[in-house]
């Protein structure tokens, strides 16, 4: 009986890890220069693009990433600049690469036909070491994880081309995260892989 407990249990964490969290609104920091247009593609992404729009694009800045951490402001002193630097340079790294990966350019001077990328961390979640423990894994404690607001805007208008608020939870294999920040940085690498294979799918790649 109490091992049919357990299996039943896990099977319901299990549920509610891939399913996410209902209706609770996704929060919104002010980063982004327009939120109107975000339609709600899951529980964990808000999101707009303008493919048409969007495809006439080859060439990008990307922008250094911010943090701007919407649970508190204070909670920001919970990462120390070294740590600050690190992430917000990876998320850096792997947005620049999703561009020359799918073909594209990345330049540094605004000019037309020149679409900027800007991208805000919006929050961190540290890897415990309590997911060293497949039941807590399961549960989804220790997972950690990253949100982050991005938006891909024209170099010289400023108009909007693209637009997404999204958040993400690292593996809940047990062991797959042993680093204090591999969850986030493993989001950040899914976030980078989707913007590629979105890339690739408007330019015909």
């Amino acid at each position: 009986m109490k091992t049919k407990m357990m299996l039943a249990m896990s099977l319901v964490a299990t549920m509610v890890l891939f399913t996410g969290c209902g209706s609770k609104e996704m929060k919104k920091t002010g980063f982004m220069s327009d939120y109107s247009k975000l339609k709600k593609e899951s529980d964990t992404i808000l999101r707009y693009v303008d493919d048409a729009d969007a495809a006439s694009y080859s060439s990008f800045i990307v922008d250094p990433v911010q943090i701007r951490l919407y649970s508190n402001p204070k909670a920001k002193g919970k990462l120390t600049d070294e740590q600050i630097k690190d992430l917000t340079n990876y998320m850096h790294m792997k947005a620049a690469e999703a561009v020359t990966e799918a073909g594209l350019k990345v330049v540094h001077q605004p000019a037309p036909g020149v679409a900027r990328i800007r991208i805000a961390l919006t929050n961190i979640e540290k890897t415990d070491a309590i997911n060293m423990v497949p039941q807590a894994a399961l549960l989804g404690a220790g997972i950690g994880g990253a949100s982050m607001e991005a938006e891909v805007i024209d170099s010289v208008t400023g108009k909007q081309i693209a637009a997404a608020v999204q958040s993400g939870k690292g593996s809940n294999i047990p062991f797959a995260n042993l680093g204090d920040w591999t969850a986030a940085k493993s989001v950040m690498d899914k976030w980078a892989k989707n913007e590629q294979k979105k890339l690739e799918e408007l330019h015909g790649k």
